[in-house]
């Protein structure tokens, strides 16, 4: 479903690298192998984020165990970031399912030309006239299989 979404890439809006700048000073002084530290800093830096990241990311709020005042969980964003996310994710793939149904929408092809069949106007072609089991067969056989046929009816 989402591999047209592989590799697109968004900047990021201007309040959640606010918000993440935010975030990093609230925490305060913190090792650099602290969880969440890293990835604050590219996103801040870069100003850009792809599908692939806002996944890892959103996978990391989906997974996490702890509490909201938890300096990873705020390292990350906390539920700004995490709502910026699934909105984000949520819309592209909104994109991507709406644009499925628009090109699955079946439109009659213009360079068909419509015919008539027994005074009824169809876009379709005109089948080929397929021969019958009697009349493939010579007319010998066609008349034992009526008579079998018959034969059969009085039968049952």
């Amino acid at each position: 479903m989402n591999k047209e979404l592989y590799d697109k890439t968004i900047e990021l809006p201007e309040n959640v690298v606010t918000y993440l700048g935010q975030c990093m000073d609230t925490v305060g002084d913190v090792p650099e192998t602290t969880q969440g530290y890293k990835r604050n800093k590219d996103l801040r830096d870069n100003g850009t984020i792809n599908y692939q990241q806002l996944k890892r990311i959103k996978n990391w709020f989906d997974s996490f165990k702890g509490a909201q005042n938890d300096i990873e969980y705020i390292l990350h964003g906390a539920d700004y970031v995490k709502n910026w996310v699934n909105q984000t994710l949520g819309s592209w793939r909104e994109d991507v399912e709406a644009g499925k149904e628009a090109k699955s929408e079946v439109l009659p092809n213009q360079y068909i030309q419509t015919h008539t069949k027994d005074g009824l106007n169809t876009q379709n072609r005109p089948s080929a006239s397929h021969k019958t089991t009697k009349d493939y067969y010579g007319l010998n056989v066609t008349e034992s299989i009526d008579r079998i046929n018959d034969l059969i009816k009085k039968v049952i």
